[in-house]
């Protein structure tokens, strides 16, 4: 009996340790859908909102599961792929997530509450469990890229050599792999599309001022990621890249010193929406510079074998 006690009581708390050990909004995994255990998990979880007994403490509870669904997506993204099973029970229990804490919030205003610190706080928390997915599909999309890129290369070298049948082989992968991209961004897209529906209720319970302020920070903080990945990186930012963002940026900051938080608001999603055009130009100049020094290899090859020949001609 009280080996049940512990196992039921470390269901209920384990978690929330992980959790809070890491100081992240992204705890450990833990158990995977494609774990036959994860039922423990669900249990675990059970038992947790089983032991929440107020409305803000359950809806705070919705957005660390969903936490942790996240945390299981990344997971099974890098070790079994976008087209396993286990990824979408992961993102049809985090699509639940969120909207119940959606849910929780609109139910506890309808009742005359005051929702709007409740709502500002889970919204804080859906763009932090937002960025930490993109994060993840981010990562998934640079490997499948790369292993395009290497499949092109030796499917190149196979087909340069005469060897058909490797490069035929070559060909499937990549065909595979080309899929797996298509299907990794068609997920992507409904992930912010579930993200962004949920994040539209809580924001009509935010003053416009917040959701205003709010919109600007996150288009300045992307602008800033982008800047530092790329640097990581070692990619080049062309100098105009930012222009458009910029231009609408300020012009966002301009109508929030007006007070018109709408179309200071609005015009900070454009901004951020200019970002996705910053993202394929700096992956056109990288992919342009790419090809000009590929060029300039074959050139110094072609050079060096003409130089080559024309030696042993002389030679002869």
């Amino acid at each position: 009996m009280n080996t049940i006690k512990i196992f039921i009581i470390s269901l209920f708390i384990a978690p929330v340790l992980v959790f809070a050990q890491n100081g992240t909004p992204l705890p450990n995994a833990g158990l995977t859908p494609e774990s036959p255990f994860y039922f423990i998990d669900k249990l675990g979880e059970i038992l947790r909102e089983f032991f929440t007994f107020s409305p803000e403490g359950k809806a705070r509870l919705q957005i660390a599961f969903a936490a942790e669904r996240v945390a299981e997506i990344k997971v099974v993204l890098e070790t079994k792929g976008v087209d396993a099973k286990g990824l979408e029970i992961a993102e049809a229990r985090l699509r639940e997530h969120l909207g119940e804490a959606a849910e929780i919030v609109i139910k506890q205003k309808n009742k005359g509450k005051d929702v709007s610190n409740l709502a500002k706080e889970l919204n804080d928390d859906f763009e932090e469990s937002k960025f930490a997915l993109t994060d993840s599909f981010k990562s998934e999309k640079k490997a499948l890229e790369a292993r395009e890129d290497e499949l092109e290369k030796q499917m190149k070298a196979a087909a340069k050599a005469g060897d058909t049948a490797k490069a035929e082989a070559f060909a499937q992968e990549l065909g595979r792999v080309k899929a797996q991209l298509e299907l990794l961004e068609l997920k992507e897209k409904e992930f912010e599309d579930d993200f962004d529906e949920e994040e539209e209720k809580l924001e009509e319970e935010m003053n416009a001022q917040q959701k205003a302020e709010e919109t600007i920070r996150e288009a300045e903080e992307e602008k800033a990621e982008m800047i530092e990945e790329a640097q990581e990186e070692g990619a080049e930012i062309p100098a105009s890249a930012f222009v458009k963002f910029d231009r609408l940026l300020s012009q966002a900051r301009e109508l929030l010193a007006r007070e018109n938080y709408q179309g200071a608001k609005q015009l900070a999603e454009q901004a951020e929406d200019a970002l996705e055009g910053v993202d394929k130009e700096i992956e056109k100049f990288e992919k342009e510079k790419e090809r000009k020094e590929e060029q300039v290899k074959d050139e110094e090859e072609q050079k060096q074998e003409r130089e080559k020949q024309e030696e042993e001609e002389n030679n002869d």
